[in-house]
């Protein structure tokens, strides 16, 4: 989905035994990839980057997000979904957190205490999407209708690109869920 925004992708391997501060570690090891090919003379990507970078994980990537954050805070965007574990404390990186109500494996309760911690002026979001379970996720139409899709680009236009059109949506209250923000 972002790929078709014009956002470059790029997905980490992971082992059921990594957990969010090894998958945060692996995130960060894929930026400096794709930053050492932006900056190589015989890659396809040389040159072609913006040099705006962000990361978006799912449960223990979620929680890896926030925890890259923190290791390096000229990230553009942090984006949890069904976020297992991770930290709000030291984040300085704008941060999406989008939960589901029926997730038992990574609930709502989980995401809260990162976003409670991520300190002012910080621009923060949580979404709550009613029913989304942690198996929910897995395409942009999926959790919540299309909720999660839809706001996690719209938060990815605004801080990772700059792009203020996108504010409006960022900010309208979703069709089913409810939002803890700080953005205005």
């Amino acid at each position: 989905m972002y790929a078709s925004h014009g956002i470059v992708t790029i997905i980490t391997n992971t082992t059921g035994l990594d957990d969010p501060a090894t998958r945060g570690n692996k995130l960060l090891a894929a930026i400096k990839l794709l930053k050492d090919e932006n900056a190589g003379t015989s890659s396809p990507l040389a040159g072609k980057l913006s040099g705006r970078y962000g990361t978006s994980g799912y449960s223990m990537g979620g929680g890896g997000t926030t925890m890259a954050s923190v290791t390096d805070p000229t990230l553009k965007t942090s984006i949890g979904l069904a976020a297992w574990g991770g930290t709000g404390r030291g984040v300085k990186v704008p941060t999406l957190l989008l939960c589901g109500s029926s997730d038992t494996v990574a609930a709502c309760s989980m995401s809260q205490p990162v976003y409670t911690s991520i300190e002012e002026p910080t621009p923060k979001m949580m979404i709550v999407i009613p029913g989304a379970s942690h198996f929910n996720w897995f395409g942009p139409a999926d959790a919540g209708g299309g909720v999660s899709g839809q706001y996690a680009l719209a938060f990815q236009k605004v801080y990772l690109e700059g792009d203020e059109r996108w504010k409006p949506l960022l900010l309208s209250k979703p069709s089913s869920g409810t939002v803890t923000t700080n953005i205005k």
